[in-house]
């Protein structure tokens, strides 16, 4: 099985009749009988990004692409350009080597080499069915659906259950009832969450790095905080043809 870039490489570097002779992929699809030719490489980066578990913020921040943008253009609905193609294989690690652009002039400074995005997945030996259980672990279900998601979420935990929580006391002293943890989407990597089936397990920021346990029996409320899309502006009708000139066509 080739790694990652060796894949990247080969879909940045073969050409479209190329692709066509590639075997079918796990869906039975073959990379050369998609519309376009650059499906398989989209599919491929979404792959990645997937398997990274990152979350499309966490991406656009690292890239610099607007979260909207990078949204649609990784999901085929508009053109990625050159210059994204070049960012998202920096942040994930792939670098020009992997694009086939090693041993060109840099078109802009060098910057500094920074190390591929990814986030160590929570150990989980539950089923790998994603369906809902209304029976099962609510509060696990709901916050892990935030985090698969890559959007914010608002947690209100009951204050009386974190007395071994690892959360400062005097955080607990402010909020003797319900305690209020906002988990952004940009930082869910760092967070290190682990899905245990009796407790929530993440690494918080309060005066200092602290890792800390959550009970579910704790949860009261979980909110989620739906990021704002940015309008497709639709371009601009076509101006109408000019008439041609007037010609007088003789009927016998």
């Amino acid at each position: 099985m080739l790694s990652p870039i060796a894949n990247f490489r080969a879909l940045t570097s073969c050409s479209f009749a190329e692709r066509q002779q590639w075997p079918p992929g796990p869906e039975g699809l073959s990379p050369g009988h998609m519309s376009r030719p650059s499906d398989p490489l989209l599919g491929f980066l979404r792959d990645e990004v997937r398997r990274r578990a990152l979350t499309t913020q966490a991406l656009s921040e690292a890239t610099g692409i607007d979260r909207s943008i990078l949204k649609r253009r990784l999901a085929g609905t508009e053109a990625m350009t050159v210059d994204d193609l070049v960012l998202l294989s920096d942040a994930l690690g792939f670098g020009k080597d992997g694009i086939g652009l090693a041993g060109t002039a840099p078109f802009s400074a060098p910057t500094e080499q920074r190390p591929p995005l990814t986030i160590d997945t929570p150990d989980d030996d539950s089923d790998d069915d994603d369906a809902p259980d209304p029976e099962g672990n609510l509060p696990k279900q709901v916050v892990g659906l935030a985090f698969a998601l890559g959007i914010d979420v608002m947690l209100m935990l009951d204050s009386t259950q974190l007395g071994d929580s690892g959360v400062p006391a005097a955080v607990l002293g402010r909020f003797k009832e319900h305690l209020p943890i906002r988990l952004e989407a940009r930082l869910h990597r760092h967070y290190k969450p682990r899905f245990g089936d009796d407790a929530f397990e993440c690494v918080l920021s309060f005066d200092r790095l602290y890792t800390c346990t959550f009970p579910w029996t704790a949860f009261r409320q979980v909110h989620f905080v739906l990021p704002v899309e940015a309008p497709v502006v639709a371009p601009p009708p076509e101006p109408p043809k000019p008439a041609g000139k007037p010609f007088l066509r003789v009927i016998k």
